[in-house]
């Protein structure tokens, strides 16, 4: 059965209710099967032996119907009513023939096939009989007729009566036995699935009994396991070594307790380590706030140096600032003065080309005037050649001509004067390009000085404001150191309280009964103790020489903020 017990537990129901459930199954198919057969024998007893019984019956009143109405005919001398009665008769036969076909088909039984063939045979002969009777009756034959039914119809009649009495007495017989065969049959199956019942009932408590046992012994064993494990006793053995979930438990509660074991056999180590190293940690701290009270000294002297060089540095840049500013308003002058300038070149230029166009008009007038002298001369030599007649004409293009003459002088000196002003503008020009040329260098000069002050008023503002940040980190420095300081103090104190804490884990751990040890016992002298109780009033003296210190350089309130 061992590996029965290695199945997981689900493994194990499903198999104990499928064997409950075969059982069962074997009960019902049986019943099923009994069941059946029983009403087989009931449909055989019904259809084949019960209903044959009321056929036979049938048959029997039948044919007694089919001897009266012989007997009639016999007794009757009208031949029509022979002739009825024998028509009733024939009917008669009939029925009884449709009778004996339907009871033919319910024979299983050898005798009850016998007894129908000589029923049959008799049935034949009394037929044929009949026949012979009916064809006296018919010739009047009265006597011969009555005689032939007496004599050998009744004896073929009566073997005919007694074939059904003994048929029915067959049926009934065989329906006794299918009777008896059906009680013996449920009789049977009743004791056949009381048997399997029981045995089911049987073998159901015990696959109960098993599994219950399989799977709540370990169980009650973990329980127990448990139990132990939270009284501290981790000295524990499980003997579980099953393969399903509560071996894999077993198996979890054997780590569980051998990692639980070295636990505690690791943090009574531990303890002791911690206890050794906090009453290190409390020296190094001690001798940190010392160092961290001559840093904090040193960085006062390093920081009222830098706040000296500070302010020379934000003084330069101050100047360099006001610099950079008269550079701007200069640079900002000779800008505009350059605009200025430029613009009297654009009104110089306006100017020159003003004369320009002065000139080709009086050179246009001055064209005229030529014209008109030569109209004129024109009209002298007309008036000349007109005579007398001509005279006044030519008064007027005397002093016509005279007017183009003087219109062609005074062109001539206008002329004159505007080239002179050309060239005086050409002059002006030339003179005001140079001096644009000279303004724009002048600006370009100061926007470069302007520059370079402006560089040097950002690199000693930059320098100011690194002196600034270097002075900020060395306050931070400070801090830090001062922090440091009463940190180490915290530290110092944060040890006592860690060595009294270890030595709490360690009582605390003394409870728990471990493998191979039994009862965890002290064997060294208690470190914490001795940090409290030994070298740690001097300790205690030192800090408070150093709390001291604080106050006298102000760094107090410091101190008791990192606190």
């Amino acid at each position: 059965m061992k590996w029965f017990h290695n199945m997981k537990i689900s493994a194990k129901l499903i198999t104990t209710f499928v064997i409950v459930a075969f059982i069962a199954g074997i009960v019902g198919f049986i019943g099923i099967i009994n069941i059946k057969q029983m009403d087989r024998n009931d449909n055989t007893l019904y259809e084949n032996m019960t209903v044959p019984l009321s056929e036979v019956g049938q048959m029997s009143i039948v044919f007694q119907k089919i001897r009266v109405n012989i007997r009639n005919m016999v007794l009757e001398d009208d031949l029509d009513e022979i002739n009825s009665t024998y028509k009733t008769v024939e009917t008669y036969l009939s029925e009884l023939h449709t009778l004996a076909a339907s009871f033919e088909k319910t024979i299983l039984a050898d005798r009850t096939r016998n007894e129908f063939n000589n029923y049959l045979s008799n049935m034949s002969e009394f037929e044929s009989q009949l026949e012979t009777l009916v064809a006296l009756c018919k010739s009047n034959k009265d006597e011969e007729a009555l005689l032939y039914m007496k004599q050998g119809m009744t004896a073929v009649a009566d073997a005919i009566q007694s074939n059904l009495d003994n048929l029915v007495q067959i049926k009934i017989e065989d329906a006794q036995t299918k009777a008896d065969e059906n009680t013996r049959l449920a009789n049977s199956a009743t004791l056949l699935m009381i048997f399997i019942v029981l045995g089911g009932v049987i073998i159901s408590v015990i696959l109960g009994l098993s599994v219950s046992h399989i799977i709540s012994t370990p169980i009650r064993q973990l329980a127990d396991t448990a139990e132990r494990i939270a009284d501290g006793d981790l000295n524990v053995e499980l003997d579980i070594y099953s393969r399903d979930e509560i071996g894999n438990l077993a198996v979890s509660f054997r780590k569980m307790s051998d990692n639980l074991n070295e636990i505690m056999t690791n943090i009574t180590f531990a303890a002791d380590q911690v206890a050794t190293g906090s009453k290190q940690l409390s020296d190094s701290s001690i001798m940190l706030s010392q160092g961290a009270t001559e840093q904090a000294s040193s960085i006062e002297e390093l920081t009222a140096s830098l706040e000296e060089i500070s302010s020379q540095v934000r003084q330069n840049a101050e100047n360099a600032k006001q610099a950079n500013d008269l550079a701007d308003t200069a640079q900002t002058n000779a800008a505009q003065g350059k605009d200025q300038m430029n613009e009297m070149l654009k009104a110089m230029e306006e100017i020159n080309s003003a004369s320009n166009n002065i000139s080709k008009i009086i050179k246009v007038i001055d064209d005229i005037a030529f014209q008109t002298n030569i109209l004129a001369l024109n009209a002298a030599v007309e008036a000349a050649r007109a005579g007398q007649h001509g005279k006044g004409f030519a008064v007027v293009a005397e002093e016509v001509r005279n007017l183009a003459a003087r219109s062609a002088n005074a062109a001539k000196e206008t002329t004159a004067m505007i080239e002179g002003s050309i060239k005086k503008v050409e002059t002006g020009t030339k003179i005001a390009n140079e001096t644009a040329e000279a303004l724009n260098n002048i600006v370009q000069r100061i926007s470069k000085v302007a520059n370079l002050i402006g560089d040097i008023a950002t690199a000693s503002s930059e320098q100011a404001n690194g002196i600034a940040q270097i002075n900020q980190g060395i306050m931070q420095i400070s801090q830090v150191v001062q922090t440091n300081s009463a940190t180490s103090e915290e530290s110092a104190a944060a040890s006592e309280e860690l060595a009294s804490q270890a030595d709490m884990l360690r009582k605390q751990v003394t409870k728990f009964k471990l493998k191979h040890s039994g009862t965890l016992k002290r064997s060294n002298k208690n470190v914490a103790t001795d940090f409290y109780n030994g070298t740690n009033r001097e300790e205690r003296l030192k800090n408070h020489l150093l709390k001291k210190i604080y106050m006298e350089k102000g760094l107090l309130p410091l101190l008791e903020r990192s606190f």
